[in-house]
């Protein structure tokens, strides 16, 4: 957010409110004097800071020092960036002026970036005793606890050990969630400590949030203090946030004093905020608050109407000339009033021609060049012209039906086949506006299908790691092969998408596949929990209506980001979007999670509702349609259903959703994707085409891999299918996060099935705990989404972000072996994407041994051990022996139900031959006389056995071998 220069303009109302010349309020000036307020004995305003040296405006020489680095004072505002308690910058405040004070009013302006967290803006206690790790007694100010509530604090008794449980006042350790919550931007915080009354009374832009009593005062602390900005004595991190203002007075305001202080400042500070364009072509909203003062409008033109929040622009017809609007804006604080007023030009209408230019030069068309699904085209000008579309080229490849959205038409597409050149498809798209028509050729490239019909044989995943610093980033991890429970870190552990737009956080991706196969979109939620102040509370009342889009061919190619707005103005958060191509649509339906308000203006919203789940349907991910609840069912104060998943098996759909009510995951079925629920939850029975209920608490009270734990509560389910030929052996996985705020150890939990309907989920989370990927920065996956891919498609993602793990080349693995013997097939070495090599085992298929019993060549498929679990293929050679004197007939036979093995050795020459006689089940060695034949048997002692061979050696080294079938016996 941007702020005024304040120490200009609080000094400045300051000296006039003093000389008696300003009225507030419309009050007189002698009324003003009456909430008279003393001069601070330090005021920091930052805006005489010049290098460490923070000024003292109050004239008492109390400068401030700003130590470490990293600190900025720049436009009137010290912003301190957080970080370790050990490096993070702070300014440390002389005590001289505090020492022995029973009375004392602390009051900054605050804007915080810290979220909810163990931090502090404002301290004033005792030095660090020697061997103590933080002072004994304290005065601290942290504008957002771990609970989201303002937090202004006095120890109350001596316990050196644990001085935190001695705290009284609003947000205390011991009473977290008293007095007010975070309220979101910048805020005054004043904190007035009368020793003298014996009281500690906290207020919040003026109005009082809580008053205790306290037995102790600063001068209880002793006669030497330590005081600071952006820091405790506590082994916290630094405060992350910017302030506007500090003043310390040595005596204790009363109620109105302080609402005078906020009254004065806030519409100081109101005023300089506030930005009106100074030309308007459109319609534009207008603030109603600032700085916890109220704004209402006026205009004296009818060029521009004012409508609660928003600025109606009619612009003067063509020829009339431009017209010039003043906006008067009245600021309110209390009974204080001020009015300013902004000159905006509204220039005069353009013509038809111009509109109609104007409209079709701004058509285009995302990815023209490359087109592989369905896409949108607009049906109107942001100027007002009305477009038609018609196909001049092309066809037999492109049709139109309604589009998605009331403003759109859908562009149908039928695709070139496999194999065949791409096709260039040319829309004329004509613009008309009043009775002037304007007509431009657009040219569409339609690239030819995929071929083939590649399986998928491995996972990629797409996740981000938590709310710490740098982590509301997307990154991606590859399995180890056809293996959803063992993974490969990429990029070094460094995340590979980074926000440049909304609020620059990324939540929550979501990748899914074009049906044609050849597409891929990744959605996220647009949400930065770091540095938010009020946290996940104001994120669900004035957060982002936008989700973030990307799209690829290939995983690794992605187009910019798209920020695209898919909620309405009544929303205050768009939350972990998710995709499902619908075939009966022929559309994707796209669903998230929103808090609905009755009104547009975050500013008028007291708290958060309840989050529904939402839904609307895209042919591109470009234009949307007007959004739709999906589940609107309150499950307690603020509480609601959010981070739907959902996959299709046989014509139901199943839906996986986290019941807000206990934090768990609830399973409904249905054959309509779109059928609504409102409000209360389905049962388990009901009418197909209607929700019902599988399962509540799916997976609560199974081990959650964690040693001794348990899986309790969680979000972000993500349901998958898994490969054919998975090593896991099952059909389904379902991924839970459970992050630590909600017992977990803050990454996915696994569970997988064989049967999605059956709710019998096998707990599989020691399996992935060990192999995880994990960022740079330690953090895992947390809530995202894993899609099945085709080997090429992940030998592309390895080669571009493992080029260690990816296999470039297999040396040639050649192997003979004589007949009957089965062949030694070894190890493989290979070549990786880097130029670095290894050998490695592989897990080879079994080898029949009738592909042995002749000699000729046939090829094994083993899997090599690598981490990317790279097939390899084996050529063996079987050697034909000499011709032996001996021929041999192999058999079985059963003697009271157990399998015989026999061997008929015969000796066509004239002389004795000797022979040794070997299978599976033993080796005989036999002297086979002058055209005599010898019958040797083999008690196998097994009911049944599988095919082999018998194989007969003479000492001139000649071998032959005889097969034999597979025999069951009764």
């Amino acid at each position: 957010m941007s702020h005024p220069t304040l120490g200009r303009t609080l000094r400045r109302a300051a000296a006039v409110a003093a000389a008696g010349l300003v009225a507030l309020a419309g009050l007189p000036a002698a009324d003003v004097a009456a909430a008279d307020v003393p001069a601070p004995v330090i005021h920091y305003t930052f805006d005489n800071a010049g290098g460490s040296t923070v000024t003292d405006e109050s004239g008492n020489g109390h400068h401030g020092t700003v130590r470490r680095e990293g600190a900025q004072l720049r436009d009137g505002l010290l912003a301190l960036p957080g970080g370790s308690a050990s490096s993070a910058p702070y300014v440390e405040v002389p005590t001289a002026a505090l020492v022995g004070r029973k009375d004392l009013t602390i009051s900054t302006w605050l804007a915080p970036r810290s979220g909810p967290s163990n931090v502090a803006a404002a301290f004033i206690g005792a030095p660090v005793a020697s061997g103590a790790t933080h002072s004994a007694g304290y005065w601290l100010l942290n504008p957002s606890n771990p609970s989201g509530y303002v937090k202004s604090v006095v120890t109350n008794s001596v316990a050196p050990s644990a001085p935190w449980g001695t705290e009284v006042g609003p947000g205390a350790t011991n009473a977290a969630t008293s007095g007010a919550r975070t309220p979101a931007g910048g805020a005054l915080y004043t904190s007035v400590v009368d020793g003298t009354r014996g009281t500690l009374t906290v207020y919040v832009n003026g109005a009082p949030i809580r008053e205790v009593s306290i037995a102790r005062d600063v001068a209880s602390f002793g006669e030497q203090l330590v005081a600071y900005i952006g820091r405790s004595t506590y082994d916290d991190p630094g405060w992350d946030g910017d302030v506007l203002d500090y003043a310390v007075y040595d005596t204790a305001l009363d109620a109105g004093q302080v609402g005078e202080l906020f009254a004065r400042e806030a519409l100081d500070l109101a005023v300089g905020a506030v930005e009106v364009p100074t030309t308007a072509t459109a319609s534009f909203p207008l603030p109603g608050a600032s700085y916890g003062a109220r704004l209402s409008w006026a205009s004296d033109h009818p060029a521009i109407t004012v409508d609660g929040a928003t600025a109606t622009v009619t612009r003067p017809a063509p020829g009339a000339g431009d017209a010039t609007v003043t906006l008067t804006a009245t600021f309110t604080v209390g009974e204080s009033t001020r009015t300013e007023s902004y000159a905006v030009l509204v220039p005069q209408d353009l013509t038809d021609e111009e509109k109609a230019a104007t409209d079709l030069a701004a058509i285009t068309v995302p990815g023209a060049a490359n087109v592989r699904t369905n896409l949108s085209v607009p049906t109107s000008g942001d100027l007002g012209s009305s477009i038609g579309w018609t196909v001049r080229e092309g066809e037999e490849h492109v049709s139109f039906r309604d589009g998605v959205s009331a403003g759109s038409r859908t562009v149908v597409v039928q695709r070139p086949a496999a194999g065949a050149e791409a096709v260039d498809v040319v829309l004329t798209a004509t613009a008309r506006s009043g009775d002037v028509t304007r007509s431009r050729d657009l040219t569409l490239t339609l690239q030819p299908m995929p071929g083939g019909s590649a399986g998928t044989e491995a996972y990629v995943w797409a996740f981000f790691t938590g709310e710490g610093a740098g982590a509301e980033r997307v990154s991606l991890a590859a399995s180890r092969g056809n293996d959803a429970l063992a993974w490969n870190t990429l990029n070094d552990g460094e995340p590979l998408f980074t926000s440049e737009l909304g609020t620059g956080g990324l939540r929550d991706p979501f990748i899914i596949r074009s049906p044609e196969g050849d597409r891929f979109f990744m959605i996220a939620t647009d949400l930065k929990i770091d540095g938010l102040p009020g946290g996940f509370r104001t994120a669900q009342i004035s957060g982002s209506l936008h989700m973030e889009v990307w799209e690829s061919d290939d995983l690794v190619t992605w187009s910019d980001q798209r920020h695209v707005q898919v909620s309405t103005e009544y929303a205050g958060n768009t939350w972990a979007p998710e995709a499902f191509w619908s075939e009966e649509l022929d559309t994707y339906v796209v669903f998230w999670a929103s808090n609905l308000y009755d009104t547009t203006d975050p500013a008028d919203r007291t708290d958060v509702t309840y989050n529904r789940m939402m839904y609307a349907t895209t042919d591109d991910f470009v234009t949307f349609s007007e959004p739709q609840v999906w589940v609107d069912v309150r499950r307690g104060a603020g509480r609601g259903m959010i981070d739907s998943t959902v996959a299709l098996v046989d014509g139901t759909y199943h839906r996986f959703t986290k019941d807000e009510a206990d934090m768990t995951i609830r399973h409904e079925v249905s054959t309509d994707l779109l059928a609504t629920v409102s409000g209360s939850l389905p049962g388990r029975t009901g009418p197909a085409e209607e929700w019902t209920l599988v399962q509540e608490r799916v997976a609560t009270g199974l081990p959650n891999g964690e040693t001794g734990r348990t899986f309790t509560s969680g979000e972000g389910a993500s349901v998958f299918p898994a490969n054919e030929g998975d090593v896991n052996g099952l059909d389904w996985f379902l991924f839970i996060d459970q992050p630590s705020y909600h017992g977990g150890p803050n990454h996915y939990i696994p569970f997988g099935t064989d049967d999605l309907g059956a709710g019998a989920w096998q707990p599989l989370g020691h399996l992935l705990r060990e192999n995880l990927p994990q960022n740079s920065d330690g953090g895992k996956p947390r809530h995202g989404t894993v899609i099945p891919v085709t080997r090429a498609e992940y030998q592309r993602v390895l080669e571009a972000y493992a080029p260690d793990i990816a296999v470039a080349s297999v040396g040639a693995i050649d192997v003979t072996t004589p007949v009957g013997t089965a062949p030694e097939l070894g190890q493989a070495a290979l070549t990786m994407a880097d130029g670095s090599t290894r050998t490695v085992d592989v897990a080879w298929a079994p080898v029949d041994p009738a592909d042995y019993a002749a000699p000729g060549t046939f090829t094994v498929r083993g899997v090599a051990q690598d981490d990317s679990r790279m097939p390899v293929e084996a050529t063996v050679t079987v050697l034909a022996a000499p011709a032996p004197a001996v021929t041999v007939e192999a058999g079985t036979r059963c003697v009271v139900g157990r399998v015989v093995e026999t061997a008929r050795v015969t000796n066509p020459s004239t002389e004795p031959v000797e022979v040794g006689v070997s299978s599976a089940f033993g080796t005989r060695t036999v002297t086979v006389g002058p055209d005599r034949t010898v019958s040797l048997t083999f008690s196998t002692r097994q009911q049944a056995v599988p095919a082999g061979v018998v194989s007969v050696s003479t000492a001139d080294g000649g071998t032959v071998g005889a097969a034999y079938a597979a025999r069951s016996c009764p």
